[in-house]
């Protein structure tokens, strides 16, 4: 999830801007079953830190398809190729992703110690932009941070993508590398 030549590698929906009343009583956009303001919430507002690099996925993938451009620049880590583009300009267009994709779900298939590996269920204009990525977290100044990942889109993946094991993502993403 990131940005190339001034466009959007990630993912989106339509544009929706919520209030904090709002926001509390729907159900988080990173589908962990939990309401926005008991789950991510609380993280893009920045009244809590995400204590693991699972909870600062998950963050990161709401963001997205809550329009938090904002919050996704700033939560990537220092050595990230896009933490050099010009803040205000890279969260405008971060921000915008959600108005091209919808973001149906999301899966956590491995999660150890800075690494997450993660199954998305993304479409734009009905064509199925789903992906696997395994990410790599660092902490800086005390936070987790994205810091990169390796995706592998749907169409290389195997038929339930959910069931996914690390090693298995790692044989199909070096596969074609």
């Amino acid at each position: 999830m990131h940005i190339k030549n001034n466009s959007i590698q990630s993912t989106g929906s339509h544009l929706l801007l919520l209030s904090p009343t709002m926001a509390a009583s729907r159900d988080c956009p990173c589908h962990s079953g939990l309401r926005y303001a008991a789950c991510c919430g609380p993280l893009h507002a920045g009244t809590r830190p995400a204590e693991t690099p699972q909870a600062l996925m998950r963050s990161r993938f709401a963001a997205f398809a809550l329009g938090r451009g904002d919050y996704l620049f700033d939560t990537l880590a220092r050595t990230h190729e896009d933490s050099s583009l010009p803040r205000d300009e890279a969260a405008r267009e971060l921000s915008r992703v959600r108005e091209r994709r919808r973001f149906l779900g999301l899966s956590i298939l491995h999660a150890e110690a800075d690494e997450v590996l993660f199954f998305a269920r993304i479409f734009e204009r009905g064509e199925d932009h789903s992906f696997a990525e395994l990410s790599t977290f660092v902490r800086e100044d005390g936070k987790w941070r994205y810091a990169h990942g390796i995706d592998v889109p749907r169409a290389r993946l195997p038929e339930d993508p959910t069931k996914l094991t690390r090693t298995a993502f790692l044989t199909i993403a070096n596969a074609n590398a």
